[in-house]
């Protein structure tokens, strides 16, 4: 389902973009600066709800807007992911017992397209418009867990015996709906990000084998679970790949002036 939300959205924005062609230069050419807030949250191994638990985040980007349809935009966003396995209804998650949170930093490009015509340069425009969009982005995360009262990295101690890197490259895809009030604008966004990986919540395979010859942290970190000996047993779902969400409302302002001289070809 996931994977055909991107095919669409890409397919979209490829159709309208090519029947663009030459004009990525209009009248309603404009540049917006934004800010936004509220939360971040993932689905893994350790949760699979939407919207819970969610964290607090916020960002800024810089929008430009080809026409009143098509928008490029440019984003730098920070938030935090979480996942307790006390919180979920598994008797499998209940027993494993792990729990972890993780700062994110992302850096984002993604094409939007608006449903309407919608700018702040032209009063015949639509006031509100859904759009959507598709993109690529840059993420750090640092899966972390709590041990005697620390929180201590997780990716460093390589819980599982497998390294995996806190750099991320993830496809940004969403929807959204936009209303503008003259030169202002507030949006409310929902964009979901594909990963590469299985480690955002740093479970993913097996248990290391009792007698390995990892250290005490990182054996003590590995199994939380009320069992002494889970060596080699399944920890997690390695086929399935991690996801983490963005979500919340944007304020943006219009930096074209209405009355800028353009020439077109």
């Amino acid at each position: 389902m996931k994977d055909k939300f991107i095919h669409i959205i890409l397919l979209i924005l490829i159709n309208y973009s090519g029947s663009a062609g030459n004009r990525f230069q209009t009248p309603y050419s404009s540049w917006e600066l934004g800010v936004f807030g509220g939360g971040s949250y993932y689905l893994g191994e350790i949760n699979q709800n939407h919207f819970s638990p969610i964290n607090f985040a916020f960002g800024s980007f810089l929008r430009y807007n080809f026409d009143q349809r098509l928008n490029f935009k440019f984003g730098v966003n920070f938030g935090t992911i979480s996942g307790d396995d006390k919180n979920s209804n598994s008797s499998f998650n209940n027993d494993r017992n792990f729990a972890f949170n993780s700062n994110l930093i992302e850096i984002s490009s993604t094409m939007e397209l608006n449903f309407f015509p919608f700018s702040a340069l032209d009063y015949k425009a639509h006031f509100v418009s859904p759009y959507g969009y598709l993109g690529f982005a840059y993420a750090h995360h640092n899966p972390q867990a709590s041990y005697n009262g620390i929180d201590i990295s997780t990716a460093d101690l390589e819980t599982e015996g497998n390294s995996y890197s806190k750099h991320l490259l993830t496809i940004p895809m969403g929807v959204g709906v936009k209303f503008r009030f003259n030169r202002l604008g507030l949006g409310l966004d929902w964009g979901i990000r594909k990963t590469f990986t299985d480690y955002l919540d740093d479970v993913s395979t097996f248990y290391q084998p009792t007698n390995s010859s990892g250290n005490s942290s990182q054996q003590n970190i590995s199994n939380t679970s009320k069992y002494e000996d889970v060596g080699n047993l399944k920890r997690g779902d390695q086929y399935s790949n991690d996801w983490y969400v963005f979500t919340g409302i944007s304020l943006f302002v219009n930096l074209t002036p209405k009355d800028v001289c353009r020439s077109f070809n």
